[in-house]
């Protein structure tokens, strides 16, 4: 699986660690469930299931980006992120700690991380929100 990485010079040599062990890397991601017990294997998608362009992730804290979203699936795992996507976004989860993502719209809005903050300009997500301190409203500053 190829992915739109967003991240500063250098920060290609952590991304391998960062992601070893959380299911990201190498195509995979893994989402755990409400219905698990603790420590259990969570579900893995392959990456034969992701289209080459269609995963936007966001990996080094304290970034700042404004982008079209163009129907991409987003993962925001960094911390302290400003992220403004404009347009239509597919899946957008929040996994880091205090960031701040606004989309033009999502079909599904996934809260998993720690003082994150999610507004969408327009539509109705689905919301899942397992994070602690976590907010999705609608409003922010990107445009549908």
């Amino acid at each position: 699986m190829r992915a739109r990485l967003q991240m500063a010079a250098g920060g290609v040599v952590l991304l391998g660690a960062m992601l070893t062990g959380c299911g990201l890397a190498f195509g995979r991601e893994q989402v755990e469930g409400p219905d698990l017990p603790p420590g259990a294997d969570a579900v893995t998608i392959p990456e034969e299931n992701v289209d080459a362009h269609d995963v936007l992730i966001v990996v080094d804290d304290g970034s700042e980006i404004h982008d079209e979203c163009a129907g991409r699936e987003v993962v925001v795992s960094a911390d302290d992120a400003i992220v403004v996507l404009d347009g239509s976004c597919g899946v957008v989860r929040a996994t880091g700690r205090g960031s701040t993502v606004d989309v033009g719209s999502a079909d599904k809005i996934v809260l998993v991380g720690v003082d994150n903050t999610i507004s969408f300009a327009g539509g109705e997500p689905t919301i899942v929100n397992q994070g602690r301190n976590t907010t999705v409203a609608e409003g922010g500053v990107a445009q549908e």
